[in-house]
């Protein structure tokens, strides 16, 4: 089995009976092999032979709770099961397309149950999440091979195993996958052109859909909200109040970019390194793309599938991995060497990794996050890049008071992660109502409390990885109130960035300019 394999099953060769493989009559050399098997230590307890990363994914996918993370949740299951957490490549694969198409396959199933999915046994659920991840997204060639599995999810005394056996008979009749060239969106998108929709397909990235004859989803002519919630496995909430804001096209643009994975994009370090780590890349006949950063070295994309740890100089910080959009944040600030700085939100230290590079290592960063778990995330970062200008202290943004006053304070405030739903595949699990309006008020009281922390005159930059105006533009305007402009403070600079599918995230960033006393 290949390590990413998607639930693609091992066939013994025709004829082949596992049952009675252990029944066989022994060869004249039996006795030989015996003596040579019992020189042999006792085979080790859990080896990776026994790991079965489909059972792995069941196991994690079952237990996992809406919008819990996907990386913790798989580390915690091979733990538990007696396995080393090297083997989560495996796994997780599973586990993100289930969980990133969940809203879109309990849809699909209700074309085949007599009940809607989310009133089955959790894990009935599961079984047929993972049964469509593998023949959707991995071999679908092997639709029966997939349902066998699925069944044999469920333990023999489970009363769900004939439902499933029924549904993924189903589902493997009524569905068809298609391949295609993965799109050009790029292409589309700079023409002014929408992006198609289809009432009997959906996209499952890179070129890949599922589709049937019979009708499988609304008509996006029609009831274009309903259609992009199902289609793009997004929360009903967020595409009415992306449709609101955006228009059509726009929300149509960013609910297809929740689907295609998009690019790996790369930060040098030029601190660490000289050269461009692109051109190893190039040597190695892997095609990359390059995109000016106002202020910095451009920012590089690479596939999204590519292996950036096996880069020769990524121990030494040669690059860092953050998307194009995250490239914009820290240059906004225009940091200077011998300035103070505060990243009050700086998990995982991206962005002070950034400030670092833009003053040659020679400004007074302070990092600042809420845990202890972040602030060792941050150091562990900022030690493999090298910076030396760098300082962490653990505080809750919203309140934290330094005696000493900031050149520059940036404020990458917690958020729904709307803007990133194709990398982050739990948070569109997150997104409701009452989630939303924690968030909004807890970004006024982290940027309110910015200011109180940053010198006259100084340089406020707010940003959040979110495509919705309440967390954006409205937290700064609302802050922006006519007291404030009376007093001095001035909106300079402002950047709306939607996601493009299957090439980088979106977001949302704004520089602000304290008065002088």
């Amino acid at each position: 089995m290949a390590d990413r394999s998607r639930g693609g099953a091992r066939n013994l060769p025709q004829g082949r009976d596992p049952s009675r493989l252990s029944q066989q009559a022994p060869r004249p050399d039996a006795p030989n092999r015996q003596r040579r098997q019992t020189r042999r230590g006792p085979p080790h307890p859990r080896t990776h032979h026994e790991l079965d990363p489909r059972k792995v994914a069941f196991e994690t996918l079952r237990r996992l709770k809406p919008g819990d993370l996907v990386d913790p949740a798989v580390l915690e299951t091979l733990s538990y099961l007696g396995h080393g957490t090297d083997f989560a490549h495996r796994v997780q694969p599973m586990v993100e397309d289930a969980v990133r198409f969940a809203i879109l396959f309990d849809h699909l199933i209700a074309h085949v149950a007599s009940r809607p999915a989310l009133e089955l046994d959790a894990d009935v659920r599961a079984a047929l999440h993972l049964f469509l991840a593998w023949f959707l997204c991995g071999d679908a060639k092997a639709v029966y091979a997939h349902g066998n599995a699925a069944v044999d999810l469920l333990s023999d005394k489970h009363k769900g195993r004939g439902f499933v056996n029924a549904c993924v008979r189903r589902l493997g009749e009524f569905l068809k996958v298609e391949t295609q060239a993965p799109e050009d969106y790029r292409a589309v998108l700079a023409a002014h052109q929408p992006l198609p929709l289809w009432a009997n397909r959906a996209r499952l990235g890179a070129g890949r859909f599922v589709s049937a004859e019979r009708g499988l989803l609304p008509d996006p002519q029609t009831q274009l909200a309903e259609h992009l919630a199902l289609a793009c496995a997004l929360p009903r909430l967020l595409v009415d109040k992306l449709l609101e804001q955006y228009g059509p096209q726009g929300a149509i643009q960013a609910c297809v970019a929740a689907v295609e994975r998009p690019a790996t994009w790369l930060r040098h370090n030029p601190l660490a390194a000289s050269d461009s780590p692109a051109a190893w890349w190039i040597s190695r006949g892997i095609a990359l793309e390059t995109a000016p950063i106002e202020g910095a070295v451009d920012a590089i994309a690479l596939p999204w599938n590519v292996n950036v740890a096996s880069h020769p100089d990524f121990v030494r910080g040669a690059f860092y991995v953050q998307d194009y959009s995250a490239q914009l944040v820290a240059p906004a600030m225009r940091p200077e060497p011998g300035q103070a700085l505060l990243d009050l939100c700086a998990a995982p230290g991206g962005k002070t990794g950034h400030l670092a590079e833009l003053t040659q290592d020679r400004a007074r960063i302070l990092a600042c996050d809420l845990t202890e778990a972040k602030i060792e995330r941050i150091s562990s970062n900022i030690s493999r890049m090298g910076y030396r200008s760098v300082a962490t202290v653990m505080a809750d943004a919203s309140t934290v008071q330094f005696p000493e006053k900031f050149d520059g304070v940036l404020v990458d405030a917690p958020c729904s992660n709307s803007g990133v739903l194709a990398r982050r595949v739990e948070a569109r699990h997150r997104l409701d109502a009452d989630n939303l309006a924690k968030l909004t008020s807890l970004q006024a009281a982290i940027l309110e409390n910015a200011t109180r922390n940053l010198k006259p005159n100084g340089t406020l930059v707010y940003s959040v990885c979110s495509m919705l105006m309440e967390e954006g533009v409205d937290v700064v305007h609302k802050f922006m109130t006519k007291a404030r402009e009376n007093a001095g403070w001035e909106v300079e600079h402002e950047n709306f960035l939607l996601p493009v599918p299957g090439w980088h995230d979106g977001g949302y960033l704004a520089r602000l300019r304290a008065p002088e006393s």
